[in-house]
């Protein structure tokens, strides 16, 4: 009896060839006669078949799979996203309705495995993993993105990451300036109810302005965000991302895990899905790394290590200043917002928050208080109350009262204006008033007596000699104007005296020793009661009075 596989069909195929029938061979080697058909089968085919014989096994045999259904949706998704992860088509297979998908996690991941072919393994950078509460890494991101309204955007991806939990903090700005940088970090300050003791940034301007040979000069306004918050910035050398290898794996895990394979109505529903993204699947990923412990359980034992928040939040605000027009209007970012008609052709200081606008009067009380617009959308906001003017034409009464109030010549370039431009005076007089937002006033002003002498009654011909021979004032110099007009007004309150000369005579001079000299000059009062002098007395208290000043002085 053959006690192999391989001895019991040289067995039988020897007694084939011997002339035995099927029967006989079975009833020899004790095996049943199907196996000894299908053994001589299979010897006659290797032999004589088209296929030659292989030492390699048989390929297995395909059974049906509930993923056949979807090979054709998860290859688009592939080609699509090449780098999307088998999380993200599983999800996709779960949200899908018309066919209904029932299967597991696993076979999703090993079809994934089979359809997208193997990526070029390369050696990893060795990462640094600090002690709880000590690290994190902050950067920015670019996307851009087609939205299913049928708008595009780009946005700017703000990331705050923790070194030692890694759990990780996004916040998407239309900009990444210096006051995005400081919303974000405020945000994510709140998101992980703590900050870290240090946290590393590359070269943005917002941060460093400079180096100077390896050392960094930092930005002075952000060292006082810092300070504030009590946490010490390290700028990382120029052209090395793996200094901080934390926040730019953070960023791409982002991509591929929450942007692949998703489709956003508008802004609102992409924040909305990001947000339910962070808290419920990438805080809740396990962590090779760290024993497979979630975000969320690692920032458990980093929590007490973390530097607490102040009470009060930094103002990230930015302030600029704006001329309120003729239709009570100011504008920011191509949205027009509603005032109180009294503080038309005011130079008003506006302060602007991620989601809300705030205009302020003169004297800083607040005026007017709005929700911020979108960038461009060229709405005219109007809050209750702030009523439009009833004729929406120009009021040429109020432009010769705010060109009056500017000084000599405006009121005379106006009324040349009038004449040259009798339909639109208004829209140029308006448009020269607002030139007071980036020029100072005494600029505009000459700037309109150089137009006057050669008939150029035009904003442009006013902007054209504003360029060439004046220079964009700052917000300190506003500042400063406001501050040199309230001591002007507490100067002309001033009611002081002048003082007689004997007065300043009787006060001590500690630079030199006192010596015996001439009497002090007689005041006027004293000269009066007293007898009058000769012309040779007078002569005499003259040259000693000179005498006595110039020692003085």
């Amino acid at each position: 009896m053959a006690h192999s596989q391989e001895a019991l069909i040289h067995d039988v195929v020897l007694l084939a060839q011997q002339r035995m029938s099927v029967r006989a061979i079975a009833r020899a080697l004790h095996v049943g006669r199907n196996r000894v058909r299908a053994i001589l089968c299979a010897h006659e085919a290797a032999r004589s078949g088209a296929t030659p014989p292989s030492a390699l096994p048989p390929p297995p045999v395909k059974r049906p799979s509930v993923l056949d259904a979807h090979r054709d949706f998860i290859r688009d998704l592939l080609a699509r996203f090449p780098d999307i992860t088998a999380q993200r088509v599983y999800e996709e297979l779960c949200a899908r309705q018309d066919p209904a998908f029932d299967g597991s996690y696993t076979i999703v991941k090993e079809l994934v495995r089979t359809l997208r072919p193997r990526p070029v393994v390369e050696v990893s950078t060795p990462v640094e993993e600090p002690d709880p509460g000590k690290i994190a890494e902050c950067d920015w991101a670019s996307i851009l993105i087609d939205f299913k309204n049928g708008t595009r955007r780009r946005l700017q991806i703000f990331g705050y990451t923790l070194a030692y939990s890694h759990r990780r903090y996004y916040r998407l700005y239309d900009r990444a300036d210096f006051h995005a940088l400081l919303d974000g970090h405020v945000e994510a300050f709140d998101h992980l109810e703590g900050l870290a003791a240090e946290c590393k940034y590359d070269g943005q301007k917002t941060v460093v302005l400079r180096w100077e040979g390896p050392q960094p000069i930092y930005n002075p306004r952000f060292i006082a965000f810092a300070t504030y918050y009590l946490f010490q910035p390290r700028a990382c050398r120029p052209g090395h991302p793996n200094d901080k290898p934390h926040v730019e794996l953070s960023f791409r895990a982002l991509r591929i895990s929450f942007f692949n394979g998703r489709d956003f109505h508008d802004l609102d529903d992409l924040k909305t899905q990001l947000a339910r993204w962070m808290t419920g699947i990438d805080d809740e990923r396990p962590q090779r790394r760290k024993q497979y412990k979630t975000p969320l359980e690692l920032h458990a034992e980093e929590q007490p290590h973390l530097i607490a928040r102040p009470c009060h939040a930094y103002d990230t605000a930015r302030v600029v200043y704006r001329v309120c027009d003729l239709e009570g209007f100011v504008a920011w970012e191509g949205n027009r917002y509603s005032l109180p008609v009294e503080n038309v052709t005011e130079l008003l200081p506006v302060r602007i928050t991620q989601n809300e606008i705030f205009v302020y009067g003169q004297a800083l009380q607040l005026i007017a208080q709005h929700e911020l617009r979108p960038r461009g959308a060229g709405e005219l906001v109007i809050a209750p109350g702030h009523r439009l003017k009833p004729d929406r034409g120009p009021n040429l009464d109020q432009l010769r009262t705010a060109y009056g109030e500017l000084g000599d010549g405006a009121g005379i370039f106006l009324a040349g204006l009038e004449r040259a431009q009798p339909r639109s005076a208004a829209h140029h007089a308006r448009r020269i008033l607002a030139f007071r937002e980036r020029y100072q006033t005494d600029d505009v002003l000459a700037a309109m007596n150089h137009a006057l002498q050669y008939g150029a009654f035009e904003h442009h011909a006013i902007e054209r000699i504003l360029a060439a021979r004046a220079a964009p004032r700052r917000l300190d110099e506003y500042v400063a104007e406001a501050t040199e007009k309230k001591l002007a007004a507490i100067v002309r309150q001033s009611r002081t005296e002048p003082r007689e000369l004997s007065m300043y005579d009787a006060l001590p001079n500690w630079s030199r020793p006192a010596t015996q000299g001439p009497p002090p000059c007689p005041s006027p009062h004293a000269s009066d009661a007293a007898p009058s002098p000769n012309s040779e007395q007078m002569a005499e208290s003259s040259s000693d009075c000179a005498t006595t000043s110039s020692d003085s002085d």
